[in-house]
């Protein structure tokens, strides 16, 4: 399918990669409600896309996403389609088109990484925090922009960011609007690898690479188990472990890694 404002291409030894490139690289891949729709459109289909192991996010370019267009490609909140004065009921509704794109995204159950090229801004890094795993390049930097626009992180930020920095970092960084180096954000935990900007690309493939050559029902049952279960208690928890397990036991996979552990040789899973 063609897209205007990404790009998507399956990847990999089996095909079950899928990358997704932001591609407005003249505006460092800012988001438009079209693009965010776009977006949608791709996560709904790989939600229920056997095939589909794991998602890769990056953005063409020098960036990864500089948040929000806000010089008119975005929505705009503070203009109703019609009357003089602001519209907060025309703003909700309007603002869940973007909403449902993120909760799209968090939904699916195959691992998802961002690979973080360049600046990630705003609701960008909403985006790369919201993902499971993160490659980050030397040449990113990372800022919660919406304190430099009289806003707060609307898009997820809030709820992620201080699950991902700890609360002190991640007040400090909403509070103030400061950019974190590449480093610093790797030391806080935004990322999984940091690597040199000349080998981002090849190490990204890579690190894609080897999430793909697991197991992709053990993948999307421990995703889910570590989503679902982070409010429960222990006994609750371990409960729901013992009603999913057994879809994990009953699979193909899980006799091939057996098999393969016996015979000391590396698995091949097929997702059955």
């Amino acid at each position: 399918m063609e897209y205007e404002f990404i790009e998507v291409d399956r990847r990999g030894a089996t095909g079950g990669i899928v990358w997704l490139t932001l591609n407005r690289p003249e505006k460092l891949n800012a988001l438009t409600a079209s693009m965010l729709a776009e977006m949608k459109q791709v996560f709904d289909v790989i939600r229920d896309d056997r095939s589909a192991r794991c998602l890769v996010i990056t953005g063409a370019g020098r960036g990864f996403c500089s948040g929000m267009d806000m010089s008119g490609g975005a929505r705009n909140v503070a203009e109703p389609p019609k009357g003089d004065g602001p519209d907060p009921e025309f703003a909700r509704l309007r603002f869940r088109h973007s909403i449902n794109t993120f909760t799209a995204l968090r939904r699916l159950e195959i691992p998802v990484i961002a690979g973080i090229n360049g600046p990630c801004v705003g609701a960008g890094f909403d985006l790369a925090c919201l993902c499971d795993l993160a490659v980050g390049s030397t040449a990113a930097r990372y800022q919660v922009a919406y304190a430099k626009r009289g806003a707060h992180a609307d898009l997820g930020g809030f709820w992620v960011i201080p699950r991902i920095l700890g609360l002190r970092k991640a007040m400090d960084m909403m509070f103030t609007g400061r950019f974190m180096t590449a480093e610093e954000a790797h030391a806080a935990g935004v990322t999984n690898l940091l690597v040199p900007a000349e080998d981002f690309a090849d190490r990204l493939r890579a690190y894609a690479q080897e999430i793909e050559a697991g197991p992709p029902i053990g993948q999307k049952v421990g995703k889910v188990m570590a989503y679902k279960t982070a409010t429960m208690d222990f006994d609750s928890a371990m409960e729901f472990s013992g009603m999913v397990s057994p879809l994990v036991w009953l699979s193909e996979d899980y006799a091939e890694g057996v098999q393969a552990f016996q015979q000391k040789r590396e698995p091949r899973f097929t997702g059955f």
